[in-house]
């Protein structure tokens, strides 16, 4: 069952380690994808609360 959910996954999780997202599995043929530049602007946006004008 896992070489099976591996190999219907294959190309989508080649491409997104391309890249550099992270791949989460989340059940059989499920997976999440995400790029973790996204983390630079929620830090980038939390320091900017800090200065308010």
């Amino acid at each position: 069952m896992n070489l099976a959910d591996r190999a219907l996954c294959a190309d989508q999780d080649r491409w997104a380690r391309e890249l550099q997202w992270t791949v989460n599995r989340t059940g059989f043929g499920a997976r999440l994808y995400r790029d973790p530049r996204f983390d630079l602007v929620r830090e980038v946006e939390e320091v900017g609360r800090g200065f308010s004008a």
